[in-house]
């Protein structure tokens, strides 16, 4: 309940843009075109704490430190952002995926701040009727490649809430992390 009142307060703060046009049922390929519109510019972005699985132990994933700003952009008929750090920017498209449910099986994995369902009660409709987005992108650090998927759910216009999740082998070992975020809508 905290939580959902949380993201309420965030709702009832956004810009007008959240009220010109509506969110619940904007979630097809028919509104890709409006998708891209709108989720084009400057957005401040913020990597919360999260979690690192790696060969059966479970590691705190700290939060950063700083709130960063990326840019999302069309390129022809894909939305992707990018940061001046990243080797390679995040190609987004609508998500094609069943409902997202937050499954824990591990006591000493935390929860997230918000599950799907949370941000869903809060837009008043089924998060299937939300735009979600699917990020992907890769990077190699320290000769470690990590791929990187980013699920969002619009909370509103000018507001995305979601996971991102590392996937990568350190010396033969798989190693998952997840860390909640969000992305606000700069300006």
């Amino acid at each position: 309940m905290k939580n959902t009142l949380l993201v309420f307060g965030m709702v009832m703060a956004a810009p007008a843009l959240a009220q010109e046009r509506p969110l619940c049922g904007a979630s097809g390929a028919g509104d890709w075109a409006q998708i891209q519109e709108v989720f084009t510019g400057d957005w401040l972005i913020e990597h919360q704490a999260g979690y690192v699985q790696m060969g059966g132990m479970v590691l705190p994933f700290p939060g950063a430190e700083e709130v960063d700003t990326i840019t999302i952009f069309q390129l022809g008929d894909t939305l992707q952002a990018t940061h001046p750090e990243a080797q390679e920017p995040l190609v987004l498209r609508l998500a094609d995926e069943p409902r997202w449910v937050v499954d824990i099986d591990n006591p000493d994995i935390p929860e997230p701040l918000l599950s799907p369902e949370d941000v869903a009660l809060v837009a008043g409709c089924s998060q299937l009727e939300l735009p979600r987005l699917i990020g992907t992108s890769t990077a190699v650090i320290d000769g470690v490649t990590m791929d990187f998927t980013y699920r969002m759910m619009a909370v509103d216009w000018a507001t995305l809430y979601g996971i991102m999740q590392i996937n990568s082998f350190v010396q033969g070992i798989p190693v998952e992390a997840r860390r909640t975020v969000w992305m606000r809508l700069s300006g």
